[in-house]
């Protein structure tokens, strides 16, 4: 079996199931914090919380649509190949 090269980044993802269910979400199309907040029992300010932290370390990016903010995965993200993102998490 492959050796994965452990990444604190992505370890930190995995720490947290909410942030690692966004980032499913978000490898499926860019979205909102309202899309985003449909597909978990959360609140929006959580939800912004967790997208803030995503955006801190540069896995995350966003983009001003009119009135609403759309993020997205970041393309150049140095880890956003690798194996951890590819496990896909059951809510």
């Amino acid at each position: 079996m492959a050796k994965i090269k452990k990444c604190p980044h992505c370890l930190a993802l995995l720490g947290n199931k909410t942030r690692a269910k966004i980032i499913q979400q978000l490898k499926k199309k860019p979205s909102s914090v309202s899309e985003i907040g449909a597909q978990f029992v959360l609140t929006q300010p959580t939800i912004s919380y967790h997208l803030k932290v995503l955006k801190k370390i540069g896995m995350v990016l966003s983009k001003k649509k009119g009135r609403e903010i759309n993020y997205f995965l970041n393309e150049r993200y140095p880890c956003k190949n690798c194996y951890l993102f590819k496990i896909p998490f059951k809510s």
